[in-house]
């Protein structure tokens, strides 16, 4: 499902959101998008799998940089996917830290912690590719990063809830 849901996602952001992006902001980079989906993927996949949604994620993220390459012609490193998938990881892991210390109601909004983890796999995340693309680790490029999986994760994460509260709330009789 993880698989299925993130080359979903990553499709339509390299099929839709890329071209538009391109359209709109000729000059921002390819490298970082400015609404990049599949990070909510990510960030749903560490809260409901925990530690094993990374071993979830890697064979989905290589397929898509696979893809990026080699059908797409974009230009990233053979190391992007264990980076991002590490930061998002790394992310997690500063979530489960703090966890203990958030206020007891917020266990009741699931997406509020969703919103957590996106927040701060996205800030390893655009650390570390901003490093791997860019031998100065650009603030351009971290800043770039971290938007586009922030924007890209709560979208995600809004349509997931929406299309969610319609498959519950239809009857398929």
């Amino acid at each position: 499902m993880v698989f299925v849901g993130y080359t979903a996602a990553y499709t339509f952001t390299l099929g839709f959101i890329y071209p538009m992006q391109k359209i709109i902001l000729p000059e921002n980079s390819l490298m970082a998008s400015v609404l990049f989906l599949p990070h909510g993927v990510r960030a749903i996949a560490f809260f409901l799998f925990g530690l094993k949604a990374a071993l979830y994620l890697l064979p989905a993220h290589y397929a898509m940089w696979y893809i990026s390459v080699h059908g797409a012609d974009i230009g990233l490193d053979l190391f992007a996917p264990l980076v991002s998938i590490l930061g998002c990881l790394i992310g997690y892991l500063l979530f489960l830290s703090i966890r203990n210390f958030l206020p007891g109601k917020i266990y009741d909004k699931g997406w509020a912690l969703v919103t957590i983890i996106i927040a701060f796999s996205a800030f390893f995340n655009s650390i570390g590719l901003s490093r791997l693309h860019s031998s100065t680790g650009d603030f351009e490029y971290v800043l770039a990063y971290f938007w586009g999986d922030v924007l890209g994760g709560g979208i995600f994460l809004f349509m997931a809830m929406y299309i969610w509260r319609i498959l519950k709330n239809s009857s398929f009789d």
